[in-house]
């Protein structure tokens, strides 16, 4: 799990390809004028333009995937978000292969996410977002990038 401001995102290119192209497309502000909905950016790369109410942690169970790592920037608002480690943890609902995630339900550390933030999630780390009480708007970015590294 990386954890940065937008501005510092070109200390981690060379991660992985896919990674670099997920952080070049929000460093351009590519997302600018996307309506909300997922968008197929190209064979390896989506964007998922969201905006939602924050809830309890309570109401929300960690998520992992396989086939995808997750860059998450915070356009507006902030939110908390649970990770973890992904070890030897028992799903607690098994892995969706068409929508690529497995659901666990364990006990992790919150991490505070602001506007202008992102953070990188890679199939070894388990993750909760969207949490924060009382309720407060959030608009993110969830760049989806393929792990396959072939390009």
């Amino acid at each position: 799990m990386i954890l940065d401001r937008l501005e510092n995102a070109k200390h981690y290119f060379g991660l992985h390809p896919h990674i670099d192209e997920a952080l070049r497309f929000l460093i351009n502000g590519e997302f600018n004028e996307m309506p909300l909905g997922r968008h197929t950016i190209n064979s390896h790369l989506d964007a998922i333009i969201d905006e939602y109410e924050t809830q309890a942690a309570d109401t929300s169970q960690y998520e992992a995937h396989q086939r995808f790592i997750d860059v998450q920037y915070l356009i507006a608002g902030d939110e908390y978000m649970g990770i973890a480690p992904l070890t030897n943890q028992q799903p607690s609902q098994a892995y969706n292969e068409k929508d690529d995630f497995a659901l666990y339900q364990i006990a992790g550390q919150m991490i505070h996410v602001k506007s202008g933030m992102f953070v990188i999630f890679f199939p070894t780390d388990l993750h909760m977002p969207c949490i924060g009480t009382p309720p407060r708007k959030i608009k993110k970015v969830v760049m989806k990038a393929r792990v396959d590294s072939q390009v």
